[in-house]
């Protein structure tokens, strides 16, 4: 399609660049051509008929019998950038574009997503520095730690026939991504998400066919939303399912050849739903959080014993068994009774009868944040870099919270001395 020494300017989905199943793909460009830049946007309004969350990369290639070793990227274009209107009239004219962005090695690429090789986002080299710190603080998640499968799929094998929208005493409850939220498997009950929110049953027999003796319903599982973007106010969604439910495909559940511990569970859920860990899966996500996503980012892994025995793991665990019963008590306030928390009754008793809007949750689940954006090394200065990629968050929160945030973890790293 070049002849040689010609250049070919192309405009596509900005997922060639990150996804799994383009990987052979890149992999052909940057071995038989010498890629110029890559650069991507958000659709917004530019293409009417196109969601405003889906995303478009232009990029450049030429044919100079030279492989790829470098190229000039920029990520998150706003509409206020006037690079776009730049390659367009650059291109009218018949002018070579002056490549422009942030200068990116193959070397660098793949030391950040060794497995599908992804060209990670990030909007500057302030963001690009602290990528590169947190990935090297931890290994990357391994499956042999957990493994997740998409729930039903109900367009399959009729099952759509199977479903029902009333309980019975034999039905099953089956959660969508809808229903749920952060540390939340009852966001479905929240003003905010009643309407989004179809419940769906599934008679306990019909269900029990389809799963596998692997993949049962019985116990508490972690559950995460499927749908999202890195533009949202929060990506990663999860929290711990009740006993007796299970999930469609808009969700992922965890699954388990041999049971894998509460303690285990939580401090999963934990991390998923920090600022941190929600920083790392942006830089793989589209409109969807495929295990492919999943399984390139870096966190701790500890197993039961390490979780009991360090006091910040602990601290984890034990904050987010709060959060989660504080949204679902009647499902979940077993959860406070756990050994190695050591709440007496009195104190379980005065958990259970405080307001859920109480500031007790809120200092909680802050200060889950603050624990794990130190596990991760971060300083008062990495974590305003990190909030930054928050907008969303921030437009609906407002400023006074972002900095709320920072004083905290401030205060946080103060009392703590991590470093």
């Amino acid at each position: 399609m070049i002849k040689p020494g010609g250049n070919l300017t192309y405009l596509t989905p900005s997922s060639l660049w990150n996804e799994f199943s383009s990987r052979a793909l890149r992999n052909h460009i940057f071995s038989k051509y010498k890629l110029n830049y890559i650069y991507q946007f958000e659709n917004k309004k530019r293409f009417k008929d196109v969601h405003s969350n889906f995303k478009f990369a232009i990029f450049q290639l030429s044919n100079i019998k030279e492989s790829t070793s470098s190229f000039k990227a920029k990520f998150m274009i706003q509409s206020s950038d006037n690079l776009l209107k730049e390659i367009t009239k650059d291109l009218k004219d018949g002018k070579g574009n002056a490549c422009k962005g942030i200068k990116l090695n193959i070397d660098q690429i793949k030391k950040l997503s060794p497995i599908q090789e992804s060209i990670i986002e990030f909007k500057d080299n302030e963001e690009f520095s602290l990528i590169n710190k947190i990935f090297s603080q931890f290994s990357v998640l391994n499956q042999e730690y957990i493994d997740f499968k998409r729930g039903l799929n109900t367009s399959i094998n009729n099952r759509k026939s199977l479903l029902r929208e009333y309980n019975d005493k034999n039905f099953i409850f089956l959660y969508s991504g809808a229903n749920i939220h952060q540390f939340n498997s009852r966001f479905f009950t929240c003003d905010d998400a009643k309407e989004s929110s179809k419940l769906l049953w599934i008679d306990k027999k019909d269900l029990e066919k389809i799963l596998t003796k692997d993949d049962q319903y019985q116990t508490e599982r972690v559950f995460y939303r499927d749908i999202a973007s890195n533009t949202n106010e929060r990506t990663m969604i999860s929290t711990l399912s009740p006993k007796n439910c299970y999930c469609v495909d808009s969700m992922y559940i965890n699954y388990e050849k041999t049971p894998i511990s509460i303690y285990k569970k939580l401090f999963i859920i934990s991390i998923f739903n920090s600022f941190v860990f929600d920083f790392i899966i942006r830089r793989f996500v589209n409109i969807h959080i495929q295990k492919s996503c999943l399984y390139q980012c870096p966190m701790p892994q500890p197993e039961e014993k390490e979780i009991l025995s360090n006091s910040l793991y602990l601290n984890l665990v034990k904050n987010t068994s709060l959060l989660i019963t504080k949204n679902d008590p009647e499902n979940f306030k077993y959860l406070l009774y756990l050994e190695c928390f050591e709440f007496n009754k009195e104190k379980v008793d005065k958990i259970l009868n405080l307001n859920p809007e109480d500031e007790f949750f809120k200092e909680k689940e802050n200060e889950n944040d603050f624990i794990v954006a130190s596990l991760y090394s971060l300083t008062k200065e990495d974590f305003t870099t990190l909030l930054g990629d928050f907008k969303a968050l921030k437009n609906k929160k407002g400023e006074d919270y972002i900095l709320s945030l920072i004083k905290g973890y401030e205060n946080y790293l103060l009392n703590n001395k991590p470093f």
